[in-house]
């Protein structure tokens, strides 16, 4: 069964006042604010002018702590994009680490390749006909399509649906394959039960990721079979008395992860926990310790090889129903599909789930921050072409991260943006080296605004005060809930850069990058949302000022 795309469909927008220019060309804006009660960080002195907006920038860009640091911004007028629309620059086409700005990269490409109503099927197959009397003589192979989702995130009414990751005890998606392989009569398995990642070739972790990130949710391991974010909970609660070992719970529950025990119950003190598992392995080490009166600890673990993760889950869900395995659970790759293809045509397809649509995948990868998902969706554009692609000379099929990176760099092209500049690694933006200039990611945010799906980008951003990572952010000032932005953070490293409407209407594309701050992350986040502030607050005509400025100097 191959992904299923459902037909797209352009969704008509409407706006609030703009300058001239930009109702022109932007087809999609920012929602009517309420009058915002005093900002609680604005300046006193709003800037009138756009010479004094200038130079208030420019003052909080210039403190003597950032003086080792680099900065790069681009502000401009949404529906300009050229010189007659720049608000401010500093370092525009210098290259920065954009962190999670690269997010920014991979969804609009995944949103323009695939629409709003792509939707992806996992399915389980047996390889050969079940017995009348409910025997599978043969294997039972879960084949995934590289769905995000196949967790608890999206079940019932769920309020923390777009959140990075919701723990639970069982997988609800995997109970619901089990019920359908249950209702077609299966009672015995005598093969084994494959979990069958060959969707997505290439190795399980990003390029230029970091060794010491790999063992937590952020650094998960990557597979076109994920399930449950690829990562286990690990909750530690206080042991009855001083001495005793604390209680140790894991979910979601599953006998794929052992749990080594050394940490201890103390009388009192701080809660001092650490957890560690070996890259290769999925034996987890609880030591340290934690006090009788403390609060639960809670940490979300990577797994190591995701499709067998999802083959042992679902065999355990088939235990629940009496379904009896007597094989192996095994895993086969994208390099063991290459002299044996998948064919659906020669299979039984028992069981099936469908994901989300793109659209609500992107709201996760987007406002969350999910690097996970975000890697997914680069593999996704790459599978995409694979099939038209050879073995490479080592007779290995090549990597749909290399080939989604090829898709995603012509659809840059496309756009207009010049690709010369950037260095795109991973999908997420965890490498280190990835590499773009605040003008190629202002291009970006202005493409998108005309794209047939510009409304389904701008919904799946964090709102400033509202959700996602901006949640905390600029609350109670002029930006909350008028910032739609995302947010990008690794160690000496700080981005924003989304859309902002001022007083007067005019809406303002911002991209704003920092760099080599050894000094607090806040530091950096603080001057960008004072930022966003001052351009919020901002009730002159910037369109009008700016050109009547270029009129004078020519």
């Amino acid at each position: 069964m191959s992904n299923k795309v459902i037909e797209r469909t352009c969704t008509s927008i409407a706006g609030r006042r703009f300058a001239a220019l930009v109702l022109s060309v932007a087809m999609i804006v920012l929602p009517v604010r309420a009058q915002q009660p005093a900002a609680a960080n604005s300046n006193d002195s709003k800037p009138a002018t756009i010479t004094a907006l200038r130079e208030n920038i420019s003052r909080l860009l210039d403190q003597s702590k950032f003086a080792a640091a680099r900065w790069g911004v681009r502000i401009v007028i949404a529906g300009t994009n050229d010189e007659n629309g720049v608000v401010f620059e500093r370092d525009a086409d210098k290259s920065f680490i954009p962190a999670s700005n690269m997010k920014l990269y991979t969804s609009a490409a995944a949103l323009d390749a695939f629409g709003p109503d792509f939707r992806i099927t996992t399915s389980v197959y047996a390889t050969r006909p079940v017995t009348p009397r409910g025997t599978l003589r043969g294997d039972l192979i879960l084949y995934g399509r590289g769905d995000p989702n196949i967790s608890p995130r999206f079940e019932g009414e769920n309020p923390d649906r777009y959140s990075d990751h919701v723990p639970a005890d069982t997988i609800a998606p995997i109970e619901r394959l089990a019920d359908q392989i249950k209702a077609r009569g299966l009672k015995v398995i005598t093969g084994d039960i494959i979990g069958d990642d060959s969707f997505f070739a290439g190795d399980l972790l990003g390029p230029g990721w970091e060794w010491d990130d790999l063992q937590f949710y952020y650094g998960a391991e990557v597979s076109a079979l994920t399930v449950n974010d690829n990562v286990v909970t690990v909750i530690v609660t206080p042991g009855r008395r001083s001495g005793d070992k604390p209680v140790i719970k894991v979910q979601p529950r599953t006998s794929y992860v052992k749990i080594i025990n050394n940490a201890t119950t103390v009388k009192s003190g701080a809660t001092r926990i650490g957890i560690h598992r070996p890259l290769d392995d999925n034996t987890v080490e609880i030591f340290g310790s934690i006090p009788l009166d403390a609060r639960k600890s809670e940490t979300h673990i990577a797994i190591h090889n995701p499709a067998m993760f999802a083959a042992t889950l679902l065999k355990e869900a088939l235990s629940r129903r009496r379904i009896r395995h007597l094989g192996k659970i095994r895993r086969i790759n994208a390099q063991q599909r290459v002299n044996v293809p998948f064919d659906e045509s020669k299979l039984v397809e028992l069981a099936m789930i469908e994901s989300r649509p793109m659209s609500e995948m992107l709201m996760v990868i987007n406002k969350q921050s999910q690097n996970l998902h975000t890697e997914m969706m680069l593999h996704q554009l790459g599978a995409r072409v694979a099939a038209r692609q050879p073995p490479n000379v080592y007779g290995q099929p090549r990597s749909t991260i290399s080939l989604g990176n090829e898709v995603r760099r012509a659809f840059l092209e496309r756009a207009g943006i010049p690709t010369q500049p950037l260095n795109l690694r991973d999908g997420s933006g965890l490498a280190r080296q990835n590499l773009v200039t605040p003008r190629s990611t202002s291009m970006l945010l202005e493409f998108m605004l005309r794209h047939q799906f510009a409304k389904v980008f701008r919904d799946s951003l964090g709102i400033a005060g509202v959700d996602g990572t901006l949640e905390r952010r600029l609350r109670e000032t002029a930006a909350t809930n008028n910032l739609r932005g995302k947010t990008g953070t690794l160690s000496n490293v700080n981005a924003l850069s989304g859309y902002v409407m001022t007083r007067a209407g005019e809406l303002l594309i911002v991209s704003m990058m920092g760099n080599n701050y050894t000094g607090p992350g806040r530091d950096v986040t603080s001057v960008m949302d004072q930022i966003c502030i001052l351009l919020a607050e901002f009730e002159d005509e910037i369109s009008r000022r700016v050109q009547s400025k270029r009129k004078k100097e020519s």
